[in-house]
């Protein structure tokens, strides 16, 4: 584990840990590479506006200027959306854990993905993290190992991640092998098969739990007896109506990857590529059901998060 990061900590979210109210941790790579301008700052304020109408405090997480915040005050989104307007949005990092120090220590800006998100909210004291799918293992990971810190980090960050299963561009059964290797809980939010991303189903069977304080006692009760010091994995399936079938999504995937394979795109560029093409094939039906999924998630995190107090 790397050594603690100075953080700056917004002025709801230090109010709410004092006062022991449920706050929840959100990643800004949904902003920073996911989304274009000014669509990903309006899916801000709608995220956490959901977090907040369930009663509770959004921590947006990313780095300003070198800076970890926990927790996006309005001169943090005005400077971001600076870059956009004035088209820098090139320099906007994406930061994963392994990047922190380098990010810290260069001054960078950027979003942090699930791992660095995950060790920041935990260094800030916050139980739940709320995203939209975790990354894992890629296809095709016989000859690149591309494999996504997300899993180490679960493996060693004991907070709970609400999620619609991995990133359906993932190797989705290569995924949870490695996550039942590193003894990662995953456990299905009232289903039990594995959702990924898109779609509810996967042919894969999990545990199922349907109540918050089932998941937050199966947490304390691990952490507590020191059977365990990994995080939660919470699979939510993506709302029915929102839902792209695997049969529907599968063959727009599978040429996004092989495009990708032709162009040599790997490494961290790989993500946002594919999650673009995608957003092209399904003529913008990807991105609309990704924000379905967001707010679903946000939703339940933010009721975990009130059973985490």
């Amino acid at each position: 584990m790397i050594a603690a990061f100075p953080l700056k900590i917004s002025a709801p979210v230090k109010h709410a840990l004092s006062a022991k109210r449920a706050v929840l941790a959100l990643e800004s790579t949904v902003v920073t590479h996911g989304l274009p301008y000014p669509s990903n700052f309006e899916a801000l304020e709608t995220l956490e506006y959901v977090a907040r109408e369930e009663g509770a405090v959004p921590a947006t997480i990313a780095l300003i200027n070198g800076v970890c915040c926990v927790g996006l005050d309005a001169a943090d989104k005005s400077y971001l959306a600076e870059q956009f307007r004035s088209e820098k949005s090139q320099d906007i990092k994406k930061i994963a854990i392994r990047d922190l120090a380098l990010a810290v220590i260069k001054g960078y800006t950027g979003g942090t993905t699930v791992s660095a998100t995950m060790y920041l909210a935990h260094q800030a004291g916050l139980k739940v993290f709320s995203t939209g799918g975790i990354g894992g293992v890629h296809r095709g990971w016989q000859g690149t190992l591309d494999i996504s810190s997300d899993l180490d980090a679960l493996a060693k960050i004991p907070i709970v991640v609400v999620c619609a299963g991995s990133k359906a561009i993932l190797d989705i059964a290569a995924t949870l092998e490695v996550l039942e290797s590193r003894s990662v809980p995953v456990l299905g939010w009232q289903t039990d098969e594995y959702p990924t991303f898109y779609s509810r189903r996967s042919g894969i069977k999990i545990p199922r739990v349907g109540h918050a304080a089932e998941v937050a006692d199966i947490l304390r009760l691990s952490q507590n007896a020191g059977a365990l010091k990994t995080g939660l994995l919470l699979a939510n399936p993506i709302p029915l109506q929102d839902e792209i079938p695997v049969s529907e999504i599968e063959p727009f995937i599978q040429s996004a990857v092989a495009d990708a394979r032709k162009r040599g795109i790997s490494g961290k560029e790989l993500t946002p590529f594919l999650l673009s093409a995608l957003a092209e094939s399904t003529l913008g039906r990807s991105i609309e059901a990704n924000l379905a999924l967001l707010k679903n998630n946000l939703r339940l995190g933010a009721l975990i998060a009130k059973e985490m107090i």
